[in-house]
């Protein structure tokens, strides 16, 4: 999986009082009477998948404090995600804010009592799809899902309390996005998979992958769950009424992932269920590839900006 690495050096503050230098952010402390003692810095940079870096240091009183990283920050809803150090009496902590409603955490865990003042410590988020991970120190420390797709909007940093908290090297790993196709596995669909949509993917810098194509054991609904829960969109090809084609289908909806239809037209109608979902309908011949190939295109720029 390719990444590209971009070093985050300029931020404006959103909230709280900051300095920025170089290489480093400070949050200073609260606003003047503002009713909730945290501080956001965003920088212009954009993030789908990948790890965002840095390195935090609490200098007193680090129960009191939070250090996390901010992900997925939207400037029109001001909607977000956080992940990084302090909160809700845990030390490591995965959580949203939505906009009149306030914070909620869907995983946490760790003694925050175990944070030493003047300490370096090194975190890292990493998010496929909507799987988010926390590592500190080089150790992973808390996994969730999160409980919808992270849109390539802004990255930020997180801070709370009266103390100063320092975020040092903070760098971004963006990785290419990941499609995950659900389909019958025989002709003409593998056809359809090979000379159609893997090209495709390829052109778009996408990692794409099928459920045959997962190679190592275990449980082989799990890995297809698994699978969608990371990739960033989902193709179907659902000319056929495949029971497993559409269960998988239905848990892709369920969690709000973006997908994308594909079927033969001429052929069976579509469920009623998803009879109002857009659908690529398309002829099994080369004109028809051609354009199933332009409409797959637009689809998924159209999806993943």
């Amino acid at each position: 999986m390719e990444e590209s690495k971009e070093v985050l050096k300029s931020w404006v503050a959103l909230a709280g009082k900051w300095k920025f230098d170089r290489d480093s952010a400070q949050y200073l402390g609260p606003e003047k009477n503002s009713p909730f003692p945290h501080g956001i810095a965003l920088t212009r940079s954009r993030f789908r998948s990948g790890s965002i870096k840095t390195t935090v240091h609490f200098f007193e009183n680090p129960q009191e404090s939070v250090g996390r990283i901010i992900f997925g920050y939207n400037p029109e809803t001001k909607e977000y995600f956080s992940f990084g150090l302090g909160g809700y009496d845990f030390a490591y902590v995965l959580d949203e804010f939505l906009p009149g409603k306030g914070w909620r955490a869907f995983a946490a865990a760790g003694n925050k009592d175990n944070f030493s003042p003047n300490c370096d410590t090194q975190i890292e988020v990493k998010i496929y799809g909507q799987k988010g991970s926390l590592i500190v120190d080089g150790i992973k420390v808390l996994e969730g899902n999160l409980p919808r797709p992270v849109t390539g909007d802004q990255i930020g940093l997180f801070a709370w309390g009266p103390a100063l908290v320092e975020f040092k090297n903070t760098v971004a790993l963006a990785s290419n996005p990941k499609a995950f196709v659900i389909m019958e596995f025989q002709e003409p669909y593998e056809s359809l998979y090979s000379e159609v949509i893997k090209n495709v993917a390829t052109e778009m810098d996408l990692e794409i992958y099928k459920a045959n194509e997962i190679y190592k054991p275990g449980i082989i609904l799990q890995d297809i769950t698994r699978e969608i829960i990371e990739a960033e969109v989902i193709i179907a090809e659902i000319t056929p009424a495949n029971a497993n084609v559409f269960y998988e289908l239905g848990y892709a909806h369920a969690i709000g992932k973006p997908t994308i239809l594909l079927a033969q037209k001429g052929e069976n109608k579509l469920p009623f269920d998803i009879s109002g979902y857009r659908c690529i309908f398309y002829d099994d011949t080369i004109r028809g590839k051609k354009d199933v190939e332009d409409q797959l295109r637009k689809h998924l720029a159209s999806i993943l900006g």
